[in-house]
């Protein structure tokens, strides 16, 4: 007994040996090897010289990193970095690093839900390796540690700001630009807390400045940092929200911002001991609100400028002190008067008082309080600058299901599945009842289970063979948009990938963008975002998982043959030529937030927009049949369109042409069939036409806003600029509008003019009214409106146009006053009938006329 117990022991040892070798063996052939002399240092850095970086959760962001290499040798790194607790997805960089020298980078990282962060803190930990062997060499931090551990402050979503000024070390933080954004903030009761981009370069990519949702711009160091203007301009045309001080930067940022947009000119800069802040005439107030006067001993600076195009919210002494406008879906405040002058110091907060429920001041009281405050002029323009971003009238996520109908493999119909079940039941049934008669029933167990075998084999090979008739295929459905004035192009979008085996090929880019792929983490596989270079990065450890694939993508690049449109009008409406690969476009339309026409497309890009084809409200394609294709394309412009605020910002024309082969830029393997829809949205310039030329201009490029009737009284009416929106009435009204020609057109006079009205409701009868010489006259009158109205107005004396191309016409609707008494005695207890007006159109006919005969 006692020898089996020691022949058991001894072959127990040599077994756990065995194992603990072969588990060492294993570890020491699957872990890198490690360096215990490196000479190779990593930091995370967690901080700028003007305080902590700004991390948000759910956003892009971007690591800082600062390696020294004090050896001898130059060496090929790559530096990877996770959260803690997340370590199967890692985002790293690439590196080359000479010997005996410095290097300070960044690469981009997305950050997880905010749930992961409930101390506010996230603990990000580094890895280290050396290539420069052909091997991964982990290395060392100084403690001599294989783990780089790093603690980053994370900043909750919110409404967050970040300001471009006084990065160099050997200048001052300029006090009173931070005073000033600070003092806004908690005006709009947000927190005191700002970022600094304080370093040397800043982002290059505009993921990089993601987390942002205000950007302020108080020096002119973007003018030499090409890569990060360029971000910069990206972000705000893709919604951020840019205040450019340009009392403390100069005309060229601007310049180099907008393109050949900004035409705008700084006349010179001057000094201030007298400041007093004015607003403009508006048709509220058409002689303006005077300002308090404010003295101070130091001068105030001030750029005495004329941007054209922009809406002036303030003067000073006649000059713009504060500039508004839209830039895509972003927003742009430019303010030419110093910091000072548009702040004062801010009463002392009340000092807290305890209750029996709150014993101590409540945690983040000492945020919500600023040294100065806004004066009223900034009081006025804070809520448009420091708003939330808004969200995308069309995200990757709402394209996904579009992109998925692109990759269609056959599913067994319920006709195949029920008659192969009811012909399985019939067969065993038939076989039960012959092997009863022959009195062999005890075969009856393996008739039935041969039977079942061969329905389940038949099961299997239709799955099997609809799963590989299915070519592999790459899919996208994109939203592709051009900058205005610039080769910059934004783009974002779904991609889907149909792999039956699924794949090891890496994906990658060369040209930027981010590209989110669905990861888990539950297979325990490490996947690694590395990049290599600006814009150029690839995932190591992501495969491709069997069937369909789907990943959301946001992107951002130059178009060097410009993507925008030149028109003019003739006597049918537009005619012009696009560039680029929208050339090659179709179902394409000319867009503007008053409506939409659609445009033939012809050869070489040419194409037509006849005034007869001014779509419907709730139509989008010219077609009377559609196609799949037509009818997946309806659905997506159905969907961006139904975003009101969307429609509302396109005051300037834009073409939409449907484009089949354009480039995502990223590469998920050789062997993908490739198909793919793009929607491409680009500026539409106009020239002017031949003087002399008969010309009709469409009703979406008439725009019209809200002006003081002819008497000079103050305006009221049913049309809400601000809305854009009728609104309801009961009862009699008037409103006039002031009908805007497009610039181009002028000078012009018209002949002609049509207008469409979509009214509902008891309305009683709606009147045009019209201004000759100083008299207003009916123009035309409707009793009983139902429907839409058509109304031809064909006195040309009615129709004048001014020299800023102004319109002046009236719209009067409601029960007339005498009726409504009458029909109020009668009926004194029926409440009054409301009715409304929703949607207005008008169309022009006119002759261009000699701008030089104009102005002589």
């Amino acid at each position: 007994m006692r020898n089996n117990f020691v022949i058991r022991l001894t072959t127990l040892s040599i077994t756990l040996m065995l194992v603990l070798g072969l588990t060492r063996s294993a570890f020491s052939q699957a872990a890198p090897a490690a360096d215990d002399s490196s000479e190779v240092r990593l930091t995370l850095e967690a901080n700028s010289r003007l305080g902590s970086f700004t991390y948000v959760p759910e956003h892009w962001g971007e690591f800082s990193l600062r390696l020294e290499n004090d050896g001898d040798t130059p060496k090929e790194l790559l530096c990877t970095s996770y959260f803690d607790g997340a370590s199967t997805l890692q985002y790293g960089r690439k590196i080359w690093l000479p010997a005996h020298s410095k290097l300070v980078l960044s690469h981009p990282v997305l950050f997880p839900t905010a749930d992961k962060f409930p101390s506010g803190r996230a603990n990000v930990i580094s890895l280290l390796f050396d290539q420069s062997q052909g091997k991964e060499v982990l290395l060392k931090n100084r403690a001599g540690l294989l783990q780089h551990s790093q603690a980053l402050s994370i900043t909750p979503d919110g409404r967050n700001t970040g300001i471009v000024s006084g990065w160099d070390s050997a200048g001052d933080v300029p006090r009173e630009v931070v005073d000033l954004v600070i003092a806004n903030r908690v005006y709009q009761g947000l927190n005191n807390r700002v970022s600094f981009l304080a370093g040397q370069f800043l982002p290059a990519e505009e993921n990089g400045l993601d987390h942002l949702d205000h950007l302020v711009i108080a020096d002119d160091r973007l003018v030499d940092d090409l890569a990060a203007l360029t971000a910069v301009r990206r972000w705000v045309h893709s919604g951020g929200r840019l205040w450019i001080m340009l009392d403390r930067t100069g005309p060229e940022l601007l310049e180099r911002l907008f393109g050949d947009e900004f035409q705008g000119t700084v006349v010179d800069q001057v000094g201030l001991t007298s400041v007093r802040v004015d607003d403009p005439p508006s048709l509220q107030v058409p002689e303006g609100i005077v300002g308090q006067t404010l003295e101070y001993d130091e001068p105030v600076q001030m750029a005495r400028v004329d941007v054209p195009g922009m809406t002036v919210w303030n003067t000073v002494n006649g000059w713009p002190a504060a500039l508004t406008g839209s830039y895509g879906d972003g927003r742009v405040l430019i303010t030419t008067l110093g910091p000072r002058g548009w702040m004062k110091l801010a009463p002392p907060p009340p000092p807290f008082k305890p209750t029996k429920t709150m014993k101590t001041p409540p945690p983040g009281m000492a945020e919500m309080v600023a040294k100065f405050a806004p004066h009223g002029p900034m009081e006025d323009i804070a809520p448009f600058i420091f708003a939330r971003r808004d969200d995308e009238p069309l995200p990757p996520e709402a394209l996904e299901v579009f992109a998925k109908e692109f990759v269609s493999y056959e599913v067994p119909s319920a006709t195949l599945i029920i008659g192969s079940m009811c012909g399985f039941l019939i067969l065993l049934a038939a076989a039960g009842v012959g092997l009863w008669k022959l009195g062999r029933l005890e075969h009856f167990g393996w008739c039935g289970s041969l039977l079942a075998m061969i329905f389940a084999m038949l099961f299997f090979g239709v799955g099997l063979s609809n799963r590989h008739g299915t070519t592999e295929t790459i899919a996208d459905v994109q939203l592709v948009q051009a900058i205005a004035g610039t080769d910059d192009v934004l783009s974002h979008g779904a991609i889907v990938v149909y792999r039956p085996e699924g794949g090891d090929d890496q994906i990658q880019t060369s040209q930027g963008g981010e590209l989110i792929p669905n990861l888990t983490g539950e297979s325990g596989e490490t996947s690694r975002m590395v990049t290599t270079d600006l814009g150029t990065y690839h995932w190591d450890g992501l495969t491709q998982p069997t069937g369909l694939a789907t990943y959301q993508f946001v992107a951002s690049g130059e178009d060097a043959d410009r993507l925008e449109a030149q028109a003019t009008l003739d006597g049918q409406g537009i005619v012009g030529k696009s560039s680029g690969k929208m050339s090659t476009g179709s179902d394409a339309m000319v867009a503007t937030r008053r409506g939409r026409i659609s445009a033939q497309m012809a050869e070489g890009g040419n194409f037509t927009a006849s005034a007869e084809d001014v779509l419907e409200p709730d139509q989008f394609l010219n077609a009377t049949l559609l196609n799949d294709a037509q009818d997946r394309r309806r659905r997506i412009l159905q969907q961006l369109f139904s975003d009101q605020r969307w429609q509302s910002s396109l005051d300037q024309p834009q073409l939409l042409v449907w484009v089949n082969d354009w480039e995502h830029g990223f590469d998920f393997g050789d062997n993908l069939q490739q198909q793919g829809d793009t929607l491409v949205i680009a500026p539409l310039k106009f020239s002017r036409p031949p003087a002399g030329t008969d010309v009709v201009i469409p009703s979406p490029l008439l725009d019209y806003v809200t002006t003081r009737p002819p008497d000079g009284s103050s305006p009221s009416g049913f049309w809400d600029d601000g809305r854009q929106e009728w609104q309801p009435r009961s009862s009699l009204s008037t409103t006039w509008l002031s009908v805007q020609v497009p610039p181009a057109f002028l000078p012009l006079t018209a002949n002609k003019a049509r207008i469409e009205i979509g009214v509902s409701g008891l309305m009683g009868q709606i009147e045009i009214l019209g201004v000759k010489g100083d008299e207003v006259v009916s123009l035309e009158t409707v009793t009983d409106p139902v429907g839409t109205v058509v109304i031809d107005i064909d006195d040309p004396e009615a129709l004048t146009i001014s020299e800023n191309g102004e319109l002046t016409l009236g719209l009067s609707a409601g029960v007339p006053e005498d009726a409504a008494a009458a029909d109020a005695n009668i009926n004194a207890d029926t409440p009054a009938n409301s009715w409304k007006v929703h949607s207005l159109s008008l169309r022009l006919w006119g002759t261009t006329l000699d701008s030089t005969n104009e102005e002589d």
